[in-house]
C-alpha cells in the first residue's frame, strides 16, 4: 500500500488550529508578499497533520491558513481576441504518490508525453501531510505548481483559501458524465466542480469463503444477523466508527443533514432502528462491534468470523492472510433501501493564479490523468478504485468495491463535520458499550449537534 493511501485511510480527527495562530500566520504571509514575490520551496509542515493510527476515526483535514488572490480576469472588450490554444510548454505537477501509485503515475505521464511531445511535465513529490499547506502557501505567494494530485479531504479549506480553480465552466457539456456521480460530488462545493476525479475509497463487506457458501451472502441486515445467530463462525466484525457505519443510516431511512445543514438524525425512526440492529449483532456470539480496529482486523485474518466491514486500504493485508478465500460483496440493504456508504475521492486540481496559457496546459494534463486509459492503469498497477466509468477493473476484490460504489454517497464537506465525528462517535459508543437506548442516544446527539452548530 502506498504511503499516501496508508495515511489517508488511517482516519483521525485533527486538532483545530486556533484563530489567533491562523490570523498571525496570514498577516505575516500577506506582509511578506507585499514586499516581494517569493519563489516558494516545498514542503512546509502542516500544523496538526493527521497521524496514522489503527484505531483512528475520520476527521477534519489539516487547516489551511494561507489565502490566495486569484489572478483577475481581463475586462471584456467589444472585439475580444480569443485566447489561442497552447500546445507547447512546461507544466508542473505536485503529488504525494509513491510506490505502486508512483509507478502508475509514471506510466500515465509517459503516455501523456508520447501524445504531447511538445509539452514537458515537471513533477515534485511532496509528503502527503505537507502537501495542502505547502501548496496553499505557494499559491498565496503568487506561485506554486500548475496542478496537484490530492484527496478531497482538504477541498473546503483549499477553496476557502482561493487556492483552487473552478472547473465546471471549463468542461464541455456532458464531459463530467464520464466519472461516477458520487466522486464528482465529492470534488464539488455548492455545485461547483473543483477537481477531475481519479480514484475513490469507501467501505464494503469483506467475507471469508472458507466459512460460508457464496450463495449464502446476506442481502439484508436481517440476513446478516440471522447468519450470525445460526453459527458464531458466520458472525461479523464491525468497527465502531461513524465513517465505517454510516451506510446503515440511509439503509434504514435516515439522513444526517437537511439541505440547510441542520442535523436531522431524529426526524425518522431509521437511525435508532439501525443502532438497535448494531446492538443486537454486538450481543450475538461470534460477532464484535468494537472501537478496537486492530482487534477486529486480527480476528478476521484468523478466521474467527466470516464478515468484516472495511475499505480497500486493508485488502493487501487481508489477502496475504486469507488468500483466495477473501472476497468483497456489497453491504447488506436495510428495510428502506440499499446500504449507502460514504465515498471519498482523489482528484487533480488546478492553480487559479497562474496565467491562462498555463491553465490550458494544466487542464489538458488533468484530463489525461482522469481519462479511461489512465484510470485503467491506476487499477491494474496501483490497485486503486478508478472513478472513470469506462475503466477496466480485473481484480475481484476491487470489483466488489466497484459494485458497492453504485449506491455510495459523497462524504460531506460541510464544516459541521468537525463536530459530527465526535458527537456521532459518542452516540455509537453510548449505545453499544454504555447501555443507552438507541432512540434516546439519537435524540440526545441530534440536540447536542444542532446546539454546537448554532442550529
Amino acid at each position: 500500500m502506498s504511503n499516501h493511501k496508508a495515511t489517508k485511510t488511517q482516519r483521525r480527527r485533527t486538532k483545530t488550529v486556533s484563530w489567533l495562530l491562523a490570523l498571525v500566520t496570514a498577516l505575516v504571509l500577506v506582509a511578506a508578499c507585499q514586499q516581494e514575490t517569493p519563489t516558494p520551496l516545498p514542503p512546509t509542515p502542516v500544523p496538526d497533520a493527521p497521524t496514522a493510527d489503527a484505531e483512528a476515526a475520520p476527521g477534519e483535514p489539516a487547516v489551511v491558513v494561507a489565502t490566495a488572490t486569484p489572478a483577475p480576469l481581463p475586462a471584456p472588450t467589444e472585439a475580444a481576441t480569443p485566447t489561442p490554444k497552447v500546445t507547447s510548454g512546461t507544466v508542473t505537477l505536485w503529488h504525494s504518490w509513491a510506490r505502486q501509485d508512483g509507478d502508475a503515475l509514471a506510466q500515465i505521464l509517459e503516455n501523456f508525453a508520447a501524445a504531447n511531445p511538445n509539452i514537458t511535465v515537471q513533477t515534485l513529490f511532496v509528503a502527503y501531510n505537507d502537501l495542502p499547506q505547502s501548496y496553499a502557501d505557494a499559491v498565496a505567494a503568487g506561485g506554486g505548481p500548475d496542478l496537484i494530485l490530492a484527496p478531497a479531504w482538504w477541498l473546503r479549506q483549499l477553496v476557502e483559501a482561493n487556492a483552487l480553480l473552478p472547473l465546471s465552466d471549463r468542461l464541455a457539456e456532458g464531459e463530467s458524465d464520464q466519472w461516477m456521480a458520487a466522486a464528482r460530488d465529492n470534488l464539488s462545493i455548492d455545485d461547483t466542480l473543483y477537481g477531475l476525479p481519479t480514484s475513490y475509497e469507501l467501505v464494503g463487506l469483506y467475507y471469508n469463503r472458507s466459512l460460508l457458501e457464496e450463495t449464502a451472502l446476506p442481502a439484508t441486515t436481517d440476513d446478516l444477523l440471522a447468519l450470525a445467530a445460526a453459527n458464531p463462525a458466520q458472525g461479523a466484525g464491525l468497527y465502531l466508527n461513524f465513517y465505517h457505519l454510516y451506510w446503515g443510516i440511509p439503509a434504514y431511512g435516515g439522513e444526517l443533514f437537511d439541505s440547510a445543514g441542520k442535523v436531522v438524525l431524529d426526524s425518522t425512526p431509521g437511525p435508532a432502528q439501525f443502532l438497535d440492529w448494531l446492538l443486537r449483532i454486538s450481543q450475538t456470539p461470534g460477532s464484535f462491534v468494537s472501537s478496537d480496529y486492530g482487534m477486529l482486523l486480527d480476528r478476521f485474518k484468523k478466521g474467527e468470523f466470516a464478515f468484516f466491514v472495511d475499505g480497500p486500504w486493508s485488502s493487501g493485508e487481508l489477502s496475504e492472510a486469507l488468500g483466495d478465500n477473501l472476497g468483497v460483496a456489497p453491504l447488506p440493504a436495510g428495510p428502506s433501501g440499499p446500504a449507502r456508504p460514504w465515498l471519498s475521492a482523489d482528484g487533480v486540481f488546478l492553480n487559479p493564479v497562474v496565467d491562462a496559457g498555463q491553465q490550458q496546459l494544466a487542464l489538458g494534463l488533468a484530463r489525461h490523468i482522469a481519462n479511461a486509459e489512465s484510470a485503467t492503469l491506476l487499477a491494474s498497477l496501483a490497485g486503486q478504485l478508478p472513478v472513470h466509468r469506462e475503466a477496466t477493473v480485473n481484480d475481484p476484490l476491487s470489483q466488489g468495491f466497484v459494485a458497492q460504489a453504485d449506491t455510495a454517497l459523497s462524504e460531506p464537506h460541510r464544516m459541521q463535520m468537525s463536530q459530527v465525528w465526535g458527537y456521532a462517535g459518542d452516540m455509537l459508543v453510548k449505545v453499544i458499550d454504555g447501555g443507552t437506548l438507541p432512540d434516546v442516544a439519537v435524540t440526545e446527539t441530534t440536540i447536542l449537534l444542532n446546539d454546537a452548530l448554532g442550529q
